[in-house]
């Protein structure tokens, strides 16, 4: 980071225009701070000039924990500002995540503290306004040594990496499969397929992701172009939606212009979802949260995948296998429908600065951090 300059302007080394089409690695900085159970205590933030970590290979981070909170966002503004785009209830994700990996959970100011650094010290890696592209920070709590076997871990490590990348409207809508019903691993030939849309007929079209021959399993589906894997949860009062792998499910109906917003009450709800919500219910959406059956796909005029690195996007047509069924949407339209339009122009012009953001969910990034 060159400290005579804040922000940085955009790297001249990165081709903004192709971001995310390629795989690429960025030689980004990141922040680390390190908590001591024994002391209960964490060290400053401090900041490592790469992207690596050096672990020992019996570290309880690679095999008993994972990543912490979901990831977040940072923008520039047309007036060269750098906004951090964060929840606006992160002190109860940060306990949930920390209860999930079984560690102690970062307090709130220690989160933000290396958060907030490590996107000033990676100002050169926020893109341009003007592009679709944002900086993606992925925060890390870490176990980096060897597990005892009556104690926890001698120490944790709490990281925050970053990362440019392109978000939607640049990749397309998105075949999905549902793998968790009970039948998802007796998934029929296309020939047995049978459509079960409101607007088009089954054509070859579709049928070039089924592959045309055999059965498919999990690991197939990706490769028979379904790149979203919808996850369901089975009781006895039936099968109801999760959500996606990566990502988390919304649903939208549409009868007359008016929107009807359908979020399922899951804990794999993102930080986005529960900003539509919130912006919907100001545009005077109805709002719903709570069970969503699978036999209710149908009657959706939308569907959104919601995550940090996804941001908004639309799902073009869901399969299930079991009920031997798919569902188009859009009439099979690679763009996203009226509905997401509206809600990522909302979320946008929020982490672009362009409007008020009343509900504060943005964080000013100066060069103090």
């Amino acid at each position: 980071m060159n400290s005579d300059i804040f922000p940085e302007p955009p790297s001249d080394t990165i081709d903004w225009s192709s971001l995310g089409s390629q795989s690429v690695e960025f030689p980004t900085s990141h922040v680390e701070c390190t908590y001591s159970p024994t002391r209960s205590f964490w060290s400053a933030p401090t900041v490592i000039n790469n992207p690596n970590l050096q672990i020992n290979g019996f570290a309880v981070g690679l095999n008993y924990g994972g990543p912490y909170y979901e990831s977040l966002t940072a923008r520039r503004t047309r007036d060269d500002r750098i906004l951090l785009f964060r929840p606006h209830d992160h002190a109860r994700h940060l306990a949930d995540a920390a209860t999930a990996v079984g560690m102690t959970a970062v307090p709130e100011h220690i989160f933000l503290e290396c958060v907030r650094k490590a996107v000033a010290v990676n100002t050169s890696y926020v893109p341009p306004p003007q592009t679709d592209a944002v900086l993606y920070i992925r925060p890390l709590l870490f176990g980096p040594s060897v597990p005892r076997i009556r104690d926890s871990p001698a120490q944790y490590i709490f990281c925050v990496f970053v990362q440019p990348g392109a978000v939607y409207p640049r990749t397309a809508a998105q075949n999905a499969i549902v793998l968790s019903d009970s039948g998802a691993d007796d998934v029929p030939t296309a020939a047995e397929t049978q459509k079960c849309s409101r607007t088009e007929t089954w054509d070859e079209g579709w049928k070039r992701g089924l592959g045309g021959t055999g059965q498919l399993d999990g690991r197939q589906a990706e490769r028979d172009d379904y790149t979203m894997k919808l996850h369901l949860e089975n009781t006895r009062h039936g099968s109801f939606i999760k959500g996606f792998t990566a990502s988390a499910f919304i649903g939208v109906q549409e009868e007359h212009g008016r929107y009807t917003l359908m979020v399922p009450r899951h804990p794999s709800r993102s930080i986005i979802s529960d900003s539509c919500v919130a912006i919907a219910r100001q545009l005077g959406w109805k709002v719903k949260v709570g069970p969503i059956s699978v036999d209710d796909i149908d009657t959706l005029s939308e569907v959104i995948a919601t995550s940090t690195w996804h941001w908004l996007l639309p799902i073009r047509l869901i399969f299930c296998p079991s009920a031997r069924q798919t569902v188009v949407y859009h009439a099979g339209s690679h763009k996203a429908g009226s509905a997401c339009r509206v809600l990522r122009n909302a979320i946008g012009k929020i982490m672009g600065g362009e409007v008020s953001d009343i509900w504060q969910w943005c964080v000013l990034v100066t060069q103090e951090d």
